[in-house]
């Protein structure tokens, strides 16, 4: 939902800066995990299109860089966004990851043929290959890496 909301603010809001607070899908086993207290990993987790938050966030935050927004955190500590943390001071300095790797990763998602239009992937889960998600998923990772390297706290 967040990936998907966050999809949804670049393409329909263009923002110069897309800032995420509060949504760093940790859970740890004991204490508060979320703002109202305690709670466990989305439902959907072991859903084949969420194999990595990490390649997820990466993919995002490419996205993001491809139309000048910056997609960052406003949290500290750990999380499984790979967006740098920043403050609110810093949400316009930061700068923005390479994008040149975007075009071949798209032609390679094109031609996986995973997209659905209706979004219900989960009605033909069948036709998706966790071992080819997972390949392209470490290619946006790849893709990413120099600059979370650059940011990593």
């Amino acid at each position: 939902m967040a990936f998907t909301a966050g999809y949804w603010a670049l393409s329909a809001l263009n923002p110069a800066v897309l800032a995420f607070f509060g949504c760093d899908m940790i859970y740890p086993r004991t204490g508060r995990t979320h703002f109202y207290g305690t709670g466990v990993a989305d439902p959907l987790r072991g859903d084949i299109s969420l194999r990595s938050l990490e390649a997820k966030s990466a993919r995002l935050a490419l996205f993001g860089a491809m139309q000048g927004s910056r997609v960052v955190r406003l949290s500290q500590g750990e999380s499984r966004l790979l967006f740098p943390s920043v403050t609110l001071d810093d949400l316009e300095t930061c700068e923005l990851p390479a994008t040149d790797s975007m075009p071949t990763l798209l032609q390679v998602e094109k031609e996986l043929g995973y997209r659905v239009p209706s979004g219900r992937y989960w009605e033909v889960a069948d036709r998706f290959d966790a071992t080819e998600i997972d390949a392209l998923d470490r290619q946006w990772l790849a893709a990413y890496r120099p600059f979370f390297l650059k940011h990593v706290a």
